[in-house]
């Protein structure tokens, strides 16, 4: 925990000296959801730090229900503002589409399960891009599930490059962490060659869905997990080293929000009856950050994955832990992911997660890195 400390007060140190990205920059990709700005506080396009991104993930364009390959475009979404000001400093915009939403997951298989369905929604969405300024998409069909999936969701990449040519447009898919335990449809191998980039969606690791309270997004695998869920560094092994995705390709993603475990005392404690399905996740920025040593709360740091947690030290029989990333592990792991595997960027999930009114302590975190191993 010490040497930690002393590598993050270094690039505090350095951060105040940097200037914008350079180029050869790594990515430092921030995805922004449309709901950011009915949040408290709110969070829209004036309030994003343009010049310590270089790509922003808008989120999320939906696919019609139906299947039938036209395109749910929510008033709410469009924001001028957020192409305006992000082209102005320099940043890409992409559309994401889909999300964790069985609805939209139902919608992505019947249209990948045709030919004309696949080439009537890469021109609806291409017709989307040009009308709104944006600078490509990014695929979050989470996920594909049925055996003939994985054929069809490869075609579906394929009509979407053959209409969206690189390098005028960047296209990008967002993949689980593991998907080899996640869906079925999913060829790594056969969808990169089509990707501008992958943004690997290494977080929730453990969560609600759990038996145990454990991490959200940790940098290494601690051995005391019982159920080895994972961690930044397999997926990281996974998607490079068997997959054999270029490196350059692969964006590895941290969380800007935690879960929070009632009536357990330790890391890796069992939740009640072994159900921890009602544990909530927290944003960073308006709930964590307000208890790490406070109100009852102590921060504890998992050395082995390197990642903090919380636990409830306080009156009334709580008992409780809330896994998070704080600024130092945030650091770590941009540090690992950017300098030392050399991979081709970093994101997170979401853009608004640490905004406390005021400050963006895991952004600044992250940018302080990302701008000093691009310089």
């Amino acid at each position: 925990m010490t040497l930690a400390k002393r590598v993050f007060g270094l690039l505090l140190i350095v951060f105040v000296s940097l200037p914008a990205f350079a180029a050869g920059r790594k990515r430092l990709l921030a995805y922004y959801p449309d709901w950011a700005k009915d949040q408290t506080p709110a969070y829209d396009a004036s309030k994003i730090p343009y010049t310590k991104l270089t790509h922003i993930l808008h989120a999320f364009l939906l696919l019609d229900p139906s299947g039938n390959g036209a395109l749910q475009i929510d008033p709410e979404l469009i924001e001028p503002a957020l192409t305006r000001n992000a082209h102005k400093a320099g940043v890409k915009v992409m559309i994401s589409i889909g999300g964790a939403d069985a609805e939209q997951a139902t919608a992505f298989a019947t249209i990948a399960a045709s030919a004309h369905l696949r080439n009537t929604f890469a021109k609806n969405l291409h017709a989307f891009l040009v009308a709104h300024d944006y600078d490509g998409v990014d695929i979050d069909w989470e996920v594909p599930n049925a055996p003939d999936d994985t054929t069809h969701c490869t075609q579906l990449m394929e009509a979407l490059r053959h209409e969206l040519p690189s390098p005028r447009w960047l296209i990008s898919m967002a993949i689980p962490s593991d998907p080899r335990g996640y869906g079925t449809g999913f060829d790594v191998p056969a969808l990169a060659p089509l990707l501008d980039f992958i943004n690997v969606m290494t977080y929730d690791f453990t969560g609600p869905w759990m038996d145990e309270a454990g991490l959200n997004s940790p940098l290494y695998q601690d051995p005391n997990d019982p159920e080895q869920a994972g961690s930044l560094k397999t997926s990281m092994d996974l998607f490079h080293g068997i997959y054999g995705v270029p490196r350059a390709k692969l964006n590895i993603g941290t969380a800007f929000y935690g879960y929070e475990f009632d009536n357990v005392r330790r890391l890796w404690n069992y939740c009640p009856s072994g159900d921890c399905s009602a544990a909530p996740s927290w944003n960073y920025g308006t709930y964590i950050k307000q208890r790490v040593n406070a109100k009852g709360w102590k921060r504890y740091w998992d050395g082995s994955a390197q990642s903090p947690y919380l636990l409830y030290q306080g009156t009334g029989g709580k008992d409780g832990l809330i896994s998070y990333d704080d600024p130092i592990s945030t650091a770590l792991k941009t540090y690992y992911v950017l300098k030392t595997r050399d991979f081709g960027g970093m994101f997170m999930w979401d853009l608004s997660g640490d905004y406390d009114g005021k400050s963006q302590d895991l952004l600044d975190a992250m940018y302080a890195v990302s701008a000093l191993v691009s310089h």
